[in-house]
């Protein structure tokens, strides 16, 4: 696992009268992780061994909201939070053990866990928040691909005219098959347009053709099993070299065994990161400096 380190020294007013430097050294990996069991708050948290340490930052939770953020959000005009030590917190604590797998998670700690130090910001800081969503509908096409007019608009885009936008519709031709199985990016350049998945060499991606093999039968009717998934196994034959192949991709295939009805609905997995950066915390022992808190990553399912 890679490692980022921070390492703050700092002078500290104490009992001593040897003006002793006082180094904290965190060491964090900055992959922060998620608590979702309190109806009022989020808490949001990195850990590491030794010593023994979390960072932790807290953030209001709304009614019925399963997670603090769905939505990207512009580079310059991050989601801000406010400091207040109530509903907004951010803490430093070191412990007597290595803390388990998710035990900040847990409501009852554990009765062999003892909080040694304690700190907490005061007052004034700011947490500022910055959403990335690469692939809202993750179909395999990022968003910045399905910009096809390229105004920079992602929701006037849409090729089936289903009323979903193509950046979040998992089907963007409307025929049963998903787009993410009608890709071909094998140069792993992450961009399938430059190498896209054109069965009938038409010019056309497969991923918005609606008669992908250009047998004159749209894709949607060359289901033989009615089960509204062209890509059903039973739903092949032999191709001119003599191998098994989906109807869909197989000119020599052109019953049309429609109407079929598109399948309907669209529910997708959307992957979200969010970078966190805590300006102006003043936690005694950390005043006044930005930190990079670190990225949390997490997946939602979106139904539509």
């Amino acid at each position: 696992m890679r490692h980022f380190f921070i390492i703050f020294v700092l002078l500290l007013l104490t009992a001593c009268d040897d003006g002793d430097i006082i180094t904290v050294d965190l060491e964090f990996d900055k992959e922060l992780d998620l608590c979702t069991n309190n109806t009022n708050s989020f808490l949001i948290y990195d850990t590491r061994e030794d010593p023994n340490e979390s960072l932790s930052l807290i953030i209001p939770r709304g009614a019925n909201e399963e997670f603090p953020f769905t939505e990207a959000t512009p580079v310059d005009d991050p989601t801000e939070f406010n400091i207040n030590e109530s509903s907004v917190r951010f803490l430093y604590r070191t412990y007597n053990r290595s803390l388990g797998n998710n035990e900040l998670c847990e409501l009852v700690p554990s009765g062999d866990l003892t909080i040694i130090e304690d700190y907490e910001a005061e007052n004034g800081g700011t947490v500022l928040a910055t959403v990335t969503v690469m692939d809202d509908d993750n179909d395999g096409i990022p968003n910045i691909f399905e910009d096809r007019n390229g105004n920079g608009d992602l929701t006037d885009d849409d090729f089936d005219l289903d009323g979903i936008p193509d950046y979040q519709d998992q089907d963007d031709d409307n025929d049963n098959v998903l787009t993410v199985d009608e890709l071909n990016d094998n140069d792993d350049d992450d961009d399938p347009t430059t190498n896209p998945l054109d069965t009938d060499n038409d010019g056309t991606p497969d991923y918005l053709d609606t008669d992908d093999d250009g047998d004159g039968v749209p894709t949607i009717d060359e289901d033989s099993t009615d089960t509204q998934s062209p890509r059903n196994l039973s739903n092949r034959n032999n191709d001119e070299n003599g191998e098994l192949e989906y109807h869909y991709l197989n000119p020599l295939e052109n019953t049309n065994y429609g109407p079929i009805e598109h399948i309907g609905g669209n529910t997708y997995t959307r992957t979200v990161t969010v970078n966190f950066l805590v300006t102006g915390a003043n936690l005694e022992i950390l005043s006044g400096t930005d930190i990079d808190f670190g990225t949390l990553t997490y997946d939602i399912v979106i139904e539509e």
